[in-house]
C-alpha cells in the first residue's frame, strides 16, 4: 500500500483506527508503561485518520481518547477502564512496534489488532526460567554488596524458594501488596533457615540485601519518576505511591520475621565483612571492580527476565547494567562518597539508556528499568525498618535519609539527562 493509498484507507476507516488506537494504548497502560508514552502512541495511531482533532489522556485506571472533526456528525470518545496492571517490558516494547509499522503503512488495521491481541496472551519466559532469574538476582547481588562465595550461595537458594512462592501465588486474586508481603515473609524465614539453622552464608548483611532486590519495584520507579519528569503529576505520583508500599510491604515482612528470630537466636550482623577478592588490590583499576561490572551484568539481565524484556533485549540491558555499577564502584575507588558515585552511575544509566533507545527503536524504559535498579536502595528501605523495630529510632531515620537522598539522586540524574536530550535532540523521542 503507498503512502497515498494508505492515507486514504486511513480517512475511511476512522471508526475502526479509533478502537486500534483504544487497544494500543490499553495495552500500554496494563503492561506498566509511562502515561505520556501510551498518550503519544494512541495519539499518533489517531492521526492516521488525517481529521482535526485527536485526544488522548490516561491516569493510572483509565484511558479516554477523542477524535473530532467538522467533517464528523459528532464526536468519537471511548473510555476504557484499567482494572488488573503488571509489569511487563517486551509487551510495551511490541506495541510501540506495532504502532510504529501501522503509521508507518507496514500493517493494515486487521493486521494489527491481531498483532495487539497476540501481544496479551504471549510471554517469553517459563515460569522455570523466572524462578531461576530470582535465584541469579539474589546470588550475584550478593557479591555486589560485599557477600563472599558461601552468602551467594545462600542468598540463591533463598531467591530459589521466593521465587517458586512468589510465581506460584501470581494468579491469585490478592493486591500487589499482599503478595509481596506475603513474599517476603517466606523471603525471612528462609534467611533464617540459611543464615542460622543451617547455616550456609555467614554474613547477614549482603545475603539479606541480596535476596531483597528481586523483590525491588524497580520498574514502578523508573516509570513513576518519568511520569513525574513529563508532567504527569497525578499517574506519576501514583506509581510512587505503589513503589513505596510494595518496598515497605518488603521491609516489613523481612524484618518481622527476622526481629522474631532474634529472640531465638541473637541478633543479625548487618555490616559489610572484608572482601574476598584480594586479587590486585593495589592495582590502579583492581580487577574487582571489573568483577562487579560483571556480577551486575548478569544480575541485569536477569531482572529484566522477571519483567519479561525482549530476549533480543537482554544483552543491552545487562550492559546497561554493568556500566551503571562500574560508574559507581570506579567513583567509589577514586574517593568519591557515595552521593557523587550513586549521581554519576545513574547518570551514566540515563545516558545510555537513552542512545540504546533511539538505536534499537524501543522505549526508553526498558534499558533504564534494568540499568538503575542496581542503585535503587532495597538495602536502606530495609535497614531502616529493621532498626525501627529494634527501637533505634535515631539510626532508622539517619538510615531513612540516607535511603531517600539516594532516590532523590537518581531522579535528578534522570533530569539531567532529559535536559540534555531537549537540548541536544529536541526532535527525538526515547
Amino acid at each position: 500500500m503507498t503512502a497515498a493509498e494508505f492515507k486514504t484507507h486511513a480517512a475511511s476507516h476512522y471508526r475502526d483506527i479509533t478502537h486500534l488506537a483504544m487497544l494500543a494504548g490499553t495495552n500500554m497502560a496494563r503492561f506498566g508503561a509511562e502515561a505520556y508514552r501510551i498518550e503519544d502512541t494512541t495519539v499518533r495511531l489517531l492521526k492516521t485518520t488525517g481529521l482535526t482533532y485527536t485526544e488522548a489522556h490516561v491516569s493510572v485506571t483509565g484511558l479516554m481518547i477523542t477524535l473530532d472533526d467538522p467533517s464528523l456528525p459528532q464526536p468519537i470518545s471511548l473510555t476504557k477502564r484499567i482494572t488488573r496492571r503488571v509489569s511487563d517490558l517486551s509487551r510495551i516494547s511490541r506495541t510501540n512496534d506495532i504502532s510504529r509499522r501501522f503509521v508507518a503503512g507496514e500493517l493494515t488495521i486487521e493486521e494489527a489488532e491481531k498483532a495487539l491481541e497476540a501481544i496479551a496472551s504471549s510471554s517469553f519466559y517459563s515460569k522455570a526460567v523466572l524462578i531461576l532469574a530470582y535465584a541469579v538476582v539474589a546470588g550475584f547481588f550478593t557479591f555486589m554488596f560485599g557477600g563472599h562465595p558461601a552468602d551467594a550461595g545462600a542468598a540463591f537458594l533463598v531467591g530459589l524458594l521466593t521465587g517458586l512462592f512468589s510465581e506460584s501465588t501470581e494468579n491469585l486474586a490478592l493486591p500487589a501488596f499482599i503478595r509481596t508481603f506475603l513474599a517476603s515473609v517466606v523471603m525471612g524465614l528462609c534467611l533464617v533457615l540459611f543464615l542460622t539453622i543451617l547455616p550456609i552464608g555467614a554474613h547477614p548483611g549482603p545475603v539479606i540485601t541480596g535476596s531483597i532486590m528481586p523483590l525491588v519495584p524497580g520498574m514502578l520507579l523508573t516509570v513513576g519518576i518519568r511520569d513525574l519528569l513529563s508532567g504527569d503529576y497525578l499517574s506519576g505520583l501514583s506509581r510512587l505511591v505503589e513503589a513505596s508500599l510494595i518496598a515497605l510491604a518488603i521491609a516489613s515482612g523481612v524484618s518481622i520475621v527476622l526481629f522474631t528470630a532474634e529472640k531465638y537466636y541473637g541478633a543479625y550482623d548487618l555490616a559489610t565483612p572484608e572482601t574476598f577478592f584480594t586479587l590486585g588490590q593495589n592495582a590502579f583499576l583492581p580487577p574487582e571492580l571489573f568483577f562487579q561490572g560483571i556480577c551486575s551484568f548478569i544480575s541485569g539481565i536477569a531482572f529484566v527476565i522477571l519483567f519479561d524484556a525482549e530476549p533480543s533485549h537482554l544483552a543491552w540491558c545487562g550492559l546497561t547494567a554493568g556500566l551503571t555499577w562500574f560508574v559507581f564502584c570506579l567513583c567509589r575507588h577514586f574517593g568519591c562518597d557515595d552521593a557523587l558515585a550513586t549521581f554519576l552511575g545513574a547518570l551514566t544509566a540515563a545516558l545510555l539508556s537513552f542512545y540504546l533507545a533511539i538505536w534499537v527503536k524501543t522505549p526508553v524504559t526498558v534499558f533504564f528499568t534494568g540499568g538503575i535498579f542496581c542503585l535503587v536502595p532495597g538495602a536502606g528501605i530495609f535497614q531502616s525498618m529493621y532498626q525501627f523495630l529494634q527501637s533505634d529510632t535515631v539510626r532508622g531515620l539517619q538510615t531513612l535519609f540516607v535511603t531517600l537522598e539516594i532516590a532523590g539522586l537518581i531522579a535528578i540524574a534522570l533530569i539531567v539527562q532529559t535536559t540534555l536530550h531537549r537540548i541536544f535532540h529536541p526532535g527525538k523521542k526515547a
